[in-house]
């Protein structure tokens, strides 16, 4: 994806992406940039079980909330370097997540079903976290306290510094992704057809379950950094199903079999999203919701492909045929 061919085009995306911040601007718009990065962070993680390798997961907020629960209880109650903790919480909500892709793989859960499955985990994730309330503060939820300024406690006034920590955050993803090719091959064959890759001597069950613990463990690395941006986080947030279905819904609207397509998504529906939410939030709470079902039916409907997807195809069609049949006929004459 990132050949030297197309390093003229990176680094100037790369440099604007990273001069964003210098450019003088309202706190609550760098605030929207700063939520739309990790919207795309998040739903890049989540294509990496639900795009490419072809499972649905409706509840992926359950890493999220566990690598946001368990940043909390070690920061707070053992005094765990910020940094240090965020590392664990994704790597805890990795291994939780081999308790329910393990049965699920081994045993052939496919489709609709593992769907159901996924959403039930992180059901029942919510409903303990809320339950247990001496420990997790319950429906209430908790504050993070605040802390020293700096890089070591992920605390800090200004918005700018976790910009360019979540922006960082998501292209290393993106350069894992694009650099991992032959995995992301056998993911693409087990999503096109199980049955046939796995009679090519592709090993279904690990390939899927790799997928789910990656995908998990940059999930869970999401939870945590939202835990340290918004200093407070409760079950209905963070294992809800509202928080699932964002990451799916940035995905299929950008474009599902995109490493782009979550960023694009990310960038079209997020800002939509929050003005929406200051805009009809108080008289109409979820109405946003509502907008985003709609937006999600039109794209469906007349761009099944998502924004990526279309767009390639409009190139291929107006700009490479179109220079191909020039060149054929500059070589007839």
């Amino acid at each position: 994806m990132f050949s030297t061919s197309n390093l003229k085009y990176l680094i100037p995306f790369l440099v604007v992406l990273y001069s964003l911040p210098l450019i003088p601007q309202p706190p609550y718009i760098m605030h929207v940039i700063v939520v739309t990065m990790l919207w795309a962070y998040l739903a890049t993680a989540w294509s990496i079980l639900g795009c490419f390798a072809g499972q649905l997961s409706l509840g992926h907020a359950a890493f999220f909330g566990i690598g946001a629960y368990s940043s909390y209880f070690l920061t707070t109650w053992y005094n765990v370097p910020p940094i240090l903790s965020l590392v664990v919480g994704g790597s805890l909500a990795s291994a939780i997540s081999i308790g329910i892709g393990y049965p699920c793989f081994r045993y052939g859960l496919r489709g609709v079903y593992f769907t159901l499955a996924t959403i039930a985990f992180a059901e029942i994730l919510k409903d303990i976290f809320i339950y247990l309330r001496d420990i997790t503060g319950g429906s209430l939820g908790v504050w993070l306290p605040m802390a020293q300024e700096g890089i070591v406690n992920l605390y800090f006034i200004n918005k700018e510094p976790y910009y360019y920590i979540i922006t960082t955050m998501w292209l290393s993803l993106i350069l894992i992704l694009s650099a991992a090719r032959r995995f992301k091959d056998y993911l693409i064959a087990i999503r096109e057809d199980e049955d046939v890759a796995a009679s090519v001597g592709i090993n279904v069950t690990k390939y899927k379950l790799v997928a789910l613990l990656i995908s998990s463990y940059f999930t869970g690395l999401g939870g945590a950094f939202y835990l340290y941006y918004f200093r407070y986080i409760n079950p209905y947030i963070t294992f809800g199903l509202d928080t699932s279905l964002q990451m799916v819904l940035l995905s299929i609207f950008g474009g599902m079999y995109s490493l782009w397509g979550p960023f694009i998504g990310s960038v079209i529906l997020t800002p939509i999203g929050e003005y929406l939410r200051i805009v009809l939030g108080g008289a109409y709470v979820g109405s946003h919701l509502v907008i985003y079902g709609v937006l999600l039916i039109i794209v469906i409907r007349f761009l099944p492909k998502g924004v990526v997807g279309t767009l390639k195809l409009v190139y291929d069609k107006f700009v490479v045929r179109a220079g191909g049949y020039a060149v054929k006929r500059s070589e007839s004459f």
